[in-house]
């Protein structure tokens, strides 16, 4: 994993994932998934900020709603990059920004799920500990 020194010199990622001009926003089914992924995402993040003062089975809930979050992003990207409309600075950025921490997106992929592992692993013990 990263060390907090190559997490804060880590390259920036400035750009968008998308321009809003690529023709598959002009469907209105795939605008209304990437606002309601938008939507979904920005209330998780601002959720987990309380992370700490979840019950058990409330940390475990919303790691499955990040990890439902991921992989619908993911789909969203996939599909992007196979039309070969992914922003080309994004992705470059993404690739700089994971590079700057030495790492790849596989090496990345792995510590999130490893991080969410220990994580639930935590949730599960303290849930064991208090008898539920």
């Amino acid at each position: 994993p990263p060390s907090v020194t190559a997490m804060a010199a880590a390259e920036q990622i400035k750009s968008n994932p998308f321009k809003g001009t690529e023709k598959a926003f002009e469907s209105p089914t795939v605008k209304a998934e990437y606002e309601r992924l938008c939507r979904d995402h920005l209330k998780l993040i601002e959720f987990g900020s309380r992370y700490d003062s979840f019950d058990p089975l409330g940390k475990l809930r919303y790691l499955d709603e990040i990890e439902n979050v991921e992989e619908r992003w993911d789909i969203f990207f996939t599909r992007f990059s196979l039309m070969g409309t992914l922003n080309e600075d994004f992705v470059k950025q993404c690739n700089a920004f994971l590079d700057s921490m030495g790492m790849d997106e596989e090496g990345y992929r792995k510590l999130l799920k490893k991080c969410h592992q220990i994580m639930r692993a935590d949730a599960e013990a303290e849930r064991a500990r208090l008898g539920g």
